[in-house]
């Protein structure tokens, strides 16, 4: 599941700009992958990927959309880009890490259980016990 697809992306970016960028558009899904592997990277140390909450949804769409922007520029102007753009990407990131750190909650995304969680299953008897194996 991506959180974005490249009519967002030509959206955020306008369609000339886009063109100029992404001539063939080959390059824009592969930023969007990127972008979404930063995002469900960060988001994987506590939430179940990909987050299906649709409450969470918008806001995983708008940073994924940000940190594909900022691939987007850097692409065409090297590492001359906006400053609101890396102004921007930053403070995505910063979210990121309070989303996995868990000072900030994505709202009805399903968490990861965690290290240490037990699971009980139920099962047949045991076939090789102590007591039927006495003797071998």
């Amino acid at each position: 599941m991506m959180y974005a697809d490249i009519s967002d992306l030509r959206a955020r970016l306008g369609s000339s700009v886009f063109g100029e960028i992404y001539p063939s558009g080959e390059a824009a899904q592969e930023d969007l992958a990127d972008a979404q592997a930063e995002v469900d990277g960060c988001l994987s140390r506590r939430y179940s990927i990909p987050v299906t909450a649709p409450q969470s949804l918008p806001l995983l769409k708008g940073w994924t959309l940000t940190l594909c922007e900022e691939r987007a520029y850097s692409r065409a102007a090297g590492s001359c880009y906006a400053e609101k753009v890396a102004v921007r990407a930053a403070q995505v990131r910063k979210y990121l890490a309070a989303a996995a750190s868990g000072s900030f909650s994505l709202p009805g995304a399903g968490e990861n259980p965690g290290p240490g969680t037990i699971s009980l299953i139920a099962g047949d008897e045991p076939v090789f016990t102590r007591e039927k194996l006495k003797g071998y």
